[in-house]
C-alpha cells in the first residue's frame, strides 16, 4: 500500500520512537527525554534578580542543576572565559585561569601607578578596571575583513571576505596569544599579556598593526571582490 503524500511533515510520537511522514517516506528517530520532569525550572544566574527579590519561582520549586560554565559571580566575564579556552594547551585550564588572574593584577598595578602620578584633571581619563581594559583591547584587535583563496580559471585569487563575529573574536584572541609567545622567555606570561592588552587598549601595538595590515591587503585586492559570487 502506497504511503500518502504529505507536504507538511506530521510527527506521530510513541513511547520510545517518533515516526515522521514527509513526501511519501518514513523517518524514524529516537525521542530523547530530559532527565528532569517538566516541573523543574531552569537555574537563574543573574545576581540582580536575587537582589531585587523578584524571583519568578518560590523556594519550593525544584530547579535543574546548573551547567559547569554558568556562574553568578560579579567578576565573571564570558569573553575572558573564551580567551582562557583559546590560551589553554593540553587541557591545563587551571594554569590559564591563574595566568588570567595575574594578568588582571598586573594591569591593575600598572594603571594604578599611572593614576597616582597623574594630575587631578587626567585622573578621570585613566581606566582602572582590568575587565573593561581587556574587553576594549580585544574589540580593538578584531579584524572586520580578511582574505580567502578562491580558484577561478585555474588560478587562485585572494578575495576580500568579511568575517563573522565569532571569527573576528577568535582571530583577535589568537593573535594576542601568539604575540605573547614570540617575546623573550625571561618575561613571565602575565606580564607580557598585560603589556600587550594595554597597548591594544590604546589602539597601538603589534596585534593592532597586524589587523591594520590585513585590512590594507584586503583593500588592495578589492578588484577581486566579485569572485565571491561569480
Amino acid at each position: 500500500m502506497a504511503l500518502p503524500t504529505i507536504v507538511a511533515a506530521q510527527t506521530f510520537s510513541t513511547k520510545y520512537f517518533a515516526a515522521s511522514l514527509c513526501k511519501s517516506s518514513f523517518c524514524f528517530f529516537q525521542v530523547r527525554y530530559s532527565r528532569y520532569p517538566k516541573t523543574y525550572v531552569e537555574p537563574i544566574a543573574d545576581p540582580e534578580v536575587y537582589k531585587s527579590g523578584e524571583l519568578p519561582t518560590d523556594i519550593s520549586t525544584p530547579v535543574k542543576a546548573a551547567p559547569h560554565n554558568l556562574t553568578s559571580s560579579l567578576t565573571s566575564d564570558p569573553l575572558a572565559i573564551k580567551f582562557i579556552n583559546v590560551m589553554m594547551e593540553d587541557g591545563k585550564k587551571e594554569v590559564c585561569i591563574r595566568i588570567m588572574n595575574k594578568t588582571y593584577f598586573e594591569i591593575k598595578k600598572i594603571q594604578y601607578s599611572k593614576y597616582l602620578k597623574a594630575d587631578e584633571e587626567s585622573k578621570s581619563s585613566i581606566e582602572l578596571n582590568p575587565s573593561k581594559i581587556f574587553n576594549k583591547a580585544i574589540e580593538n584587535c578584531k579584524p572586520l575583513i580578511g582574505l580567502t583563496s578562491i580558484k577561478r580559471g585555474g588560478k587562485s585569487y585572494q578575495v576580500p571576505t568579511p568575517f563573522k563575529e565569532s571569527r573576528q573574536r577568535f582571530l583577535a584572541m589568537k593573535w594576542m596569544v601568539t604575540e605573547c609567545h614570540t617575546k623573550e622567555l625571561e618575561t613571565h606570561m602575565p606580564i607580557k599579556l598585560a603589556e600587550e592588552l594595554l597597548k591594544a587598549y590604546e589602539n597601538t601595538g603589534n596585534v593592532v598593526k597586524r589587523k591594520q595590515d590585513l585590512h590594507k591587503m584586503a583593500e588592495s585586492n578589492r578588484a577581486y571582490a566579485h569572485f565571491r559570487w561569480w
